[in-house]
């Protein structure tokens, strides 16, 4: 009886393993898929042994956990459960299929090791096209959709997976030690089908009204930026033509000074009064100029708005835009949140300093875009683990989050690598963002 224990708990590791293989090519390495197999066959086996219902949960919870904690992507948790589905519904066809044509029985099925042996390898070859073309949808549609859900989200479709595979499992079990007719059989397998098929579409609805809801936000955060640009433009403009409507009584005004031979207080009056004016306006437009290489709305608007922002607060602010930018792998409004929480950062940090300065470079390296964004800033003594880290912060109650946000934001992404540094007085954010091939 062990050995059939045995042989059962590594076929159905197996499965699992080639499950994961299939759904998360090429992202696993053999040592990986090894321990998943290994802790599955054991964890299997505690649950065959002792007969346990409720070891189910343990098993896919466990090996859950273990997958996330290799892929990083919390919608992993989703693989395991629907695996297991997957594996007990086909297994369960081709039972059905032996019984029909050889009047094969469960019972004979479960105390033969060859018979065990041949219906596991028929269910591992007959999932691997079904898995193929799973891993396919997954890809087109639905890990943009993982990737933006909320972590209630993940956690309330992984329990509706693992409800439907433990209900699955008691439904199918409930029949291991019974004589039963064909049409019995039928009707067992039959609302396995019907209840995996129910749970889903339910996961389905769920999916599309969440997609619903970020398209919906997604425009709510277009018009928002487009608002914002449209706003500082018009800023931009009403300040220049305030500036030439000043212009011919700021040339009186120096004429006057220098007719009457009055040149201590035309000094004072250049210095206090035009200089700044020019200096304000040459940094506007030196960003507008810049901005000019930028054709993602979203972005070129988030820039904008954050820049003026610092340029109207006194702080330098030097920019540099040496390419044409016209698109960036990264979601727009992850990429607007991203750089609003860094410019934000930039800005409050360097209020501090007595020479307040933000520097942005914004560029291309072969096809990858990178962004680096630098401040002037006084350290208080917070490292640089430390400050990505939720709640911790040298600022008031309640802040402390946006480090966290972007990183939380940049671990959905395989294609971005960030690199915080801090070099004498200036604290730097590095983004590279590589193109993803199709």
């Amino acid at each position: 009886m062990i050995k059939l224990y045995i042989i059962a708990s590594i076929g159905i590791a197996l499965m699992f393993t080639v499950d994961i293989f299939i759904l998360t090519h090429p992202g696993l390495s053999i040592k990986k898929h090894l321990m998943l197999f290994l802790t599955s066959s054991a964890l299997n086996f505690l649950h065959i042994y002792t007969n346990y219902s409720p070891m189910l949960f343990v098993t896919l919870t466990v090996t859950s956990l273990l997958l996330i904690t290799f892929t990083k992507k919390l919608y992993s948790v989703f693989y395991m459960p629907f695996g297991y589905i997957l594996n007990c519904i086909l297994l369960n066809l081709i039972s059905f299929a032996g019984n029909m044509l050889w009047n094969i029985s469960i019972k004979e099925l479960n105390s033969d090791q060859y018979l065990m042996i041949i219906y596991m390898s028929c269910t591992i070859a007959a999932s691997c096209p079904v898995l193929y073309l799973v891993r396919r949808l997954l890809d087109r549609s639905l890990i943009s959709i993982f990737e933006k859900m909320d972590k209630k989200m993940i956690a309330f479709i992984s329990l509706t997976l693992l409800l439907c595979a433990f209900m699955i499992f008691t439904m199918a079990s409930f029949f291991d030690t019974l004589e039963i007719t064909h049409r019995e059989f039928f009707l067992m397998v039959s609302s396995l089908v019907l209840y995996f098929l129910f749970t889903m579409c339910i996961i389905f609805i769920v999916l599309y009204e969440s997609k619903k809801s970020y398209e919906a936000q997604k425009k709510v955060e277009y018009l928002e930026n487009l608002n914002e640009y449209t706003k500082n433009l018009e800023m931009v403009y009403n300040n220049l033509r305030s500036f030439r409507h000043d212009y011919i009584n700021i040339m009186t005004s120096l004429a006057a000074y220098i007719d009457e031979k009055k040149y201590d207080e035309l000094e004072t009056f250049f210095y206090d009064h035009i200089l700044p004016v020019q200096k304000n306006l040459t940094q506007k437009n030196s960003s507008l100029n810049s901005l000019l290489h930028i054709h993602i709305l979203e972005l070129k608007s988030i820039l904008y708005t954050k820049l003026i922002l610092a340029v109207n607060q006194d702080i330098e602010v030097n920019i540099d835009i040496p390419d044409e930018i016209d698109s960036i792998d990264m979601d727009p409004i992850d990429l607007t949140r991203m750089l609003g929480i860094y410019l934000d950062n930039a800005v409050e940090a360097c209020l501090e300093t007595r020479r307040p300065a933000i520097n942005l470079h914004l560029g291309k390296m072969n096809e990858d875009v990178v962004i680096i964004i630098s401040n002037t800033f006084i350290d208080k003594g917070l490292s640089i683990t430390q400050m990505h880290k939720k709640e911790v912060t040298t600022k008031k109650a309640g802040h402390g989050i946006g480090l966290y946000n972007v990183s939380e934001i940049l671990n959905r992404y395989d294609n971005i690598y960030h690199e915080t540094l801090i070099k004498e007085d200036l604290f730097i954010q590095q983004v590279q963002i590589t193109k993803m091939r199709t």
